[in-house]
């Protein structure tokens, strides 16, 4: 009986559930199918119709080395009218090795409900297909040399190896890799334009074999310039070809000081020797000729690998003002006008209006959320849909955010929608705005008593019986259904259950730990709860639950006040205890890599483990300086 009633509420939950989750779809793609050894590929995942993505879990990539990425964006599409909401991930991949891969289906939890993506495959061939050049956006320099043109004048004639001279040194002196930033010092929100960028006067094929990563900010990537596209600047007298790498605008999450990451650049340099330019003294005529087909013989060459990366830079991020702060500030940073509309300023009670909310301006959009409105008594209002235009190619990113209102309305009459506020931080004056809307007039006239839709405009038809109409739903039949079903299950199930404690109640005694015991296994085990969540599908509560413990064990081992507990308090205490200087930035580097975790739903598996290791690492090293004290 109960194998028959749990097969039955599995089909009827199976069938109510069959329109709830057709709309949202998790899937991967990558492109393009078949590409060579030495090119790349771009791996996307993305969940369609829903933008409430707790985490993305990609695939195991064994086979290949992530160039770059996760890049997160994030929109809506139409098609024949039919709009479609999107969250992407985008990772650039290199192949090992030849051969035909499958790449496993991709994990995601969207709106509490696990899905699971399709697989993909690739091939890979010895060859050069050319079809990974598409990846230019993301990497530069991808399956091409940045010099395949004649070397520009700009590079003089360092190219040239003299006898006795360190190519290494040289290779130093005329070709780095910079990072620049249009400033140092930002509130958390505002933005900050990164740019790395190659600088050379030597003749090299170029490419990144690591992406730069921005832990503990958003991130957008600007338009790149083609591959071939570089311009002339002089730097401490010297002119050098630079090549722009990456450029992105970063929008900081949390207040401290974020450290950028470093890019890393692989470059096979080719110099001529000296004495070979000596016996063809041709060569140098006009602009020096591409050397790599082959016209100058291998004794006449000296070939160099190098991976060169930029200096570290720190950005301090200034915490937003707690002082004149609205009530109603939900963390908009920048410049904002807001304005209101509705669809139709008359109608009547049979109908329903929409009124749009429109937030236009520039900054972090992703911060801007729907207003709370303040509706007249007789009028009822539902969950806003939001529909975005904006255009990220600008600094702060520029646009509008729509959100278009529901509401009915229940007697006929004059109304009037009170303007609606929206506050903001402007960093040009470092101040909080506040900005609002005009109150809008609707004119209601009485209906003809037809009951309406909760989605207003839609009236619902009343030709038949309620009977007849109900029993034409589909959905309400197996839904009533379902209800019986489940009622009547959850009733068997809980008096079974009601039998079973009864049972084990009479034959296994409960033994309670004492508080001795648990006190010491607390100690044995500072981060039980998070180790137990380790493996778990849920690794947002996961970091939450690390982050905590991490912070607790930190704060007993160092004597600070948890409200008291900082980067700064960190360093501080730590350096009085003479713990040692590379320990202290690792503790801090861990803390802000764990609440990073908290800001991003892209899940990386490996990290969990690594981060749990090195949290239990650090806690047993505290444990020693605290004993030595």
């Amino acid at each position: 009986m109960r194998s028959f009633l749990s097969n039955l509420f599995l089909f009827a939950c199976l069938l109510c559930a069959a329109d709830a989750t057709a709309q949202v779809r998790f899937s991967a793609s990558i492109a393009p199918a078949v590409i060579g050894k030495n090119e790349y590929a771009q791996l996307k995942l993305t969940v369609e119709n829903s933008t409430d993505v707790q985490q993305i879990v990609p695939p195991v990539l064994k086979n290949f080395t992530i160039v770059s990425g996760p890049s997160q964006e994030s929109g809506m599409s139409m098609v024949n009218g039919h709009v479609k909401q999107y969250v992407a991930l985008s990772y650039t991949l290199q192949p090992k090795s030849t051969g035909s891969f499958v790449i496993p289906p991709a994990t995601a939890r969207v709106e509490g409900t696990p899905y699971k993506s399709n697989a993909v495959s690739i091939q890979v061939v010895a060859g050069s297909t050319g079809n990974g050049q598409q990846q230019a956006a993301t990497n530069p320099f991808a399956g091409m040399g940045i010099f395949d043109e004649p070397v520009p004048r700009a590079a003089g004639r360092d190219f040239i190896l003299k006898k006795g001279e360190d190519p290494q040194e040289k290779i130093r002196k005329n070709m780095f890799v910079s990072l620049e930033v249009d400033r140092q010092s930002c509130y958390v929100g505002e933005p900050v334009v990164a740019t790395y960028k190659l600088y050379t006067r030597l003749k090299s094929e170029s490419n990144m074999v690591k992406n730069p990563s921005f832990n503990g900010f958003s991130v957008i990537d600007l338009q790149q310039p083609d591959n071939t596209n570089y311009r002339v600047e002089s730097k401490n007298g010297k002119e050098y070809n630079v090549y722009i790498i990456r450029k992105v605008q970063l929008y900081p999450l949390l207040p401290g000081e974020l450290e950028l990451g470093t890019a890393e650049i692989e470059n096979n340099v080719h110099f001529i020797k000296a004495e070979y330019i000596n016996q063809r003294p041709d060569l140098l005529d006009g602009l020096l000729p591409d050397f790599s087909d082959g016209v100058i013989p291998p004794e006449g060459m000296e070939h160099q690998k190098v991976i060169l990366q930029n200096k570290p830079l720190t950005i301090t991020v200034k915490p937003l003002p707690e002082t004149n702060k609205p009530v109603d500030y939900k963390g908009a940073v920048g410049t904002f006008t807001i304005e209101t509309k509705v669809e139709k300023n008359s109608f009547s009670t049979d109908d329903g209006g929409r009124m749009a909310v429109i937030i236009s301006g520039e900054g972090n959009f992703t911060m801007v959320n729907a207003p709370e409105i303040g509706w007249p008594a007789g009028m009822e209002g539902f969950d806003a849909k939001t529909t975005e235009d904006l255009y990220k190619g600008t600094v702060p990113v520029g646009g509008r955010k729509i959100f278009e209102f529901p509401f009915t309305v229940s007697k006929a009459g004059d109304y009037t929608i009170p303007a609606i506020s929206f506050s903001f931080f402007d960093p040009r004056q470092g101040a909080y705005r506040l900005v609002q809307s005009k109150p809008l007039a609707v004119t209601v006239t009485p209906g003809t008593g037809k009951p309406t839709d909760t989605k207003p405009g839609n009236p619902v038809k009343n030709e038949d019986s309620l009977l007849v109409s109900f029993f034409r739903s589909r959905l309400r039949v197996v839904s009533v259904v379902a209800v019986l079903i489940i009622l009547g299950l959850i009733f068997w199930l809980r008096r079974d259950l009601k039998k079973e404690k009864k049972n084990t109640a009479e034959q296994t005694p409960v033994a309670d730990k004492t508080p001795v015991e648990e006190i010491i296994e607390s100690q044995q085990h500072p981060f039980g709860a998070s180790e137990k969540l380790l493996f778990s599908e849920d690794a947002k509560t996961f970091y939450i639950t690390l982050n905590e413990e991490l912070k607790k064990q930190v704060a007993k081992k160092l004597s600070i006040p948890a409200e008291s507990l900082n980067r700064r308090s960190i360093a501080s205490r730590m350096d009085a205890m003479g713990i040692a200087h590379d320990t202290i930035i690792q503790l801090s580097d861990l803390i802000d890599a764990i609440e990073f975790q908290l800001y991003t739903p892209v899940v990386e598996e490996e990290k969990r483990q690594a981060m749990y290791t090195k949290a239990n690492e650090l806690v047993q090293l505290l444990n020693t300086y605290r004993h030595q004290a």
